[in-house]
Parts: structure tokens; C-alpha cells; sequence
């Protein structure tokens, strides 16, 4: 899909369109796909509360002439940013949050605008330089009353992997802040995560069970950084970001992996593909979700899906969606305890350390 006045080689997913003075679709979700030679790219948007979801847009780009690509995903911080930040020219008034999440979408496809057409730095400090700019620019026309150390400056989460295409391989750079994640899937090997959350718990799961306060966030009023962490594959293989809306809300972390390709089994196309994944979420989540993900390598659909049945059958014997229907917490615990130590290795294997 191209737009006017940006680059034609440019695959970037629409925004939501509503008619004027309308209110939005209920609820409110947006899929997209798209194909090039050997790229499958798609990307789902789903929001709780309809016109107000704190997760922009996500972000899939492709320039094709030089190989180089985004994937993007962002969740604006409610909790910190819930005070109203911007008011519409039709009355309507959006939290700092909504606003934060949407300005580092914009600042972030600048960024890599920039990379592509006139060759500027594609490192984190230039990324993180754009950020700021922009969010420096952002109207704040709305008046709140809320104060307090924890309250950020339109506060958001970012996940992202640039990646770039070789003769045979991908090199890629996942670039991040906050509690968004990015993930590499591979035909043998299943689900990988690139980045590591920046919170004081560093064990998956116990996440899961806790939702631990994030120790840093994209914000306007404070410093914050991003982190990096990069690597190389071989094609074929699959990346993507999620907001925690796509895997917060799973029993364990390995189910998340159950999600992707069980309906990746389902579907006959990459539009296919994320409608199943956007109507399978929908009715388990209780945030908003949003997911970016290209597939690179396979020569079509087919074979992309082809490429993971056999990861799938060993999901599924591994006995990973088998949640126990026995009454009782500790069954429960017990069984989640158990399928994570055996899944842990395989999803630790590419994540970034601990920082000190």
C-alpha cells in the first residue's frame, strides 16, 4: 500500500477509517496483509474501549529496492498516563496515553523513512533522537489536575525489529522500552523471544502472574532509553512484535506459541491468518492487542504453513494447551510450573541478558 508523499516502495499498513462525526465499528479492529515475492506481512489492531484504545496502529514496512524492514508495535501506558492530553476538534478527549503511543508510531516510521531515503543512521540513539523530537512537538491542549511521581508525559511501550534482507539470510535488531516484546518464530524450533522486559522480575512467567510495574517507558517529561539487541538468521523464518494484550493474558508463555500456530493451521492466506488471530484473542484478552509480523523466505502460504506442522504436533504433545480443568489453584500453578521448565530453554535461547 502506498500513500502520497511518501516513498512507493513502502508497504505501510492503513490506519482505521470511520466516517466524520461517526463512531467507530464495535467492536473496533483492524487487520492487514500483504505479499511481495518471497515477504508475507500482516498485522492486527484490536481496542477494549472503542475510539479510546491505547495501542496505536501497529506498524509493518518494507522498502523493497534495499531490503530493509520494519515491524512495530505500541501500547500506551494507561496507568501513568491517564490524564487527558489532547481534545479533539469534535469535543472528544484522549489520554496522555493514547496520544504517547500514536506519536511514537509517527516518530518511529520517520525514522525509518529517514534510514531508507536519505540514508540517515539506523542505530537506537538516532531512533531514540526522533522520539524525542517528536514527542517534544506533541499537542497537549487538554488541562489535568492529576500530579504525582508516578504520572509520565504521554508514556508508552515500544517493541520493534528492523531487519534487513542478505542473499540468504536476515539480519535483524530488535529495539525496545518497556514491557512490548519482540519474537523471532523458526520452523524447528518454535517461539524465540528477542527482548527482554524492563521490569525488576525477569522470570516469564512469574510476569505473567504478577504484571510487575515497567522501570522504563517512552515519555516526554523524563529520560528514558532504548534497548537493543540484535542477531542473524537464516531464511526461512518469521518475526514479529506484540503488545501484552497478544500474550499477557495466556496461562503460560508457551501458549502464545500455541495461538500463532494453531492458526496459522487454520489459514489458507496472510489475510486469513490474521483474521483468525484477531477473532481468537478478542474474546481472552482484557487489553488491547495489537501484533506486527512479516514471514520471509517461503516461497507462499502453503509452504509457510507447511514449514511449522511439525513444530505444531510437538506443541501439542508437549501437552502445552492442555490447561487442567481440576478445581484448585495449585493444580493449576503445578502444571504451569512443569510446562515452563521443559519450554524455557528453547524460549530463552535469543533473549538478551539480564541487565545489571
Amino acid at each position: 500500500m502506498t500513500f502520497p508523499g511518501r516513498d512507493p516502495e513502502v508497504i505501510i499498513p492503513p490506519q482505521p477509517a470511520h466516517a466524520p462525526n461517526s463512531p467507530p465499528s464495535r467492536p473496533a479492529h483492524l487487520t492487514w496483509s500483504a505479499t511481495h515475492d518471497r515477504l508475507q506481512a500482516l498485522t492486527v489492531w484490536t481496542e477494549r474501549r472503542p475510539g479510546h484504545g491505547e495501542d496505536a496502529e501497529p506498524l509493518a514496512a518494507y522498502h523493497r529496492p534495499t531490503g530493509n524492514g520494519l515491524l512495530a508495535v505500541f501500547d500506551g501506558a494507561g496507568g501513568s498516563g491517564a490524564a487527558p492530553a489532547w481534545r479533539t476538534p469534535d469535543g472528544a478527549t484522549h489520554t496522555g496515553a493514547w496520544v504517547g503511543a500514536r506519536v511514537a508510531r509517527l516518530a518511529a516510521e520517520c525514522w525509518f523513512q529517514g534510514v531508507v531515503d536519505a540514508e540517515e543512521p539506523d542505530t537506537p540513539e538516532r531512533l531514540t533522537c526522533c522520539l524525542r523530537a517528536v514527542l517534544a512537538a506533541a499537542p497537549r491542549t487538554a488541562r489535568s489536575k492529576v500530579t504525582g511521581s508516578m504520572r509520565r508525559l504521554l508514556p508508552t511501550t515500544m517493541a520493534a525489529v528492523r531487519y534487513r534482507l542478505g542473499d540468504h539470510g536476515v539480519r535483524w535488531q530488535a529495539v525496545w522500552a518497556g514491557d512490548s516484546r519482540s519474537y523471532a518464530l523458526l520452523p524447528g524450533s518454535g517461539l524465540h523471544a528477542l527482548t527482554r522486559d524492563h521490569t525488576h522480575e525477569d522470570d516469564t512467567l512469574a510476569q505473567l502472574r504478577q504484571d510487575p510495574p515497567m522501570t522504563n517507558v517512552i515519555c516526554a517529561d523524563r529520560p528514558f532509553e532504548l534497548s537493543a539487541h540484535q542477531g542473524e538468521f537464516r531464511r526461512p523464518c518469521v518475526l514479529l512484535s506484540a503488545t501484552d494484550g497478544f500474550f499477557g493474558y495466556a496461562h503460560t508463555p508457551a501458549q502464545f506459541e500455541c495461538l500463532l500456530l494453531e492458526t496459522l493451521g487454520q489459514a489458507r492466506t496472510a489475510g486469513e491468518w490474521a483474521g483468525l488471530l484477531r477473532r481468537a484473542i478478542q474474546p481472552i484478552t482484557g487489553d488491547d492487542a495489537s501484533l506486527s509480523l512479516v514471514a520471509l523466505g517461503f516461497d507462499d502460504f502453503a509452504q509457510l504453513r507447511g514449514a511449522f506442522a511439525e513444530r505444531y504436533d510437538s506443541v501439542v504433545r508437549s501437552g502445552y494447551r492442555d490447561v487442567p480443568t481440576a478445581d484448585g489453584p495449585d493444580v493449576l500453578r503445578d502444571w504451569q510450573d512443569r510446562t515452563w521448565e521443559s519450554y524455557r530453554p528453547t524460549y530463552e535461547q535469543l533473549m538478551p541478558g539480564v541487565r545489571e
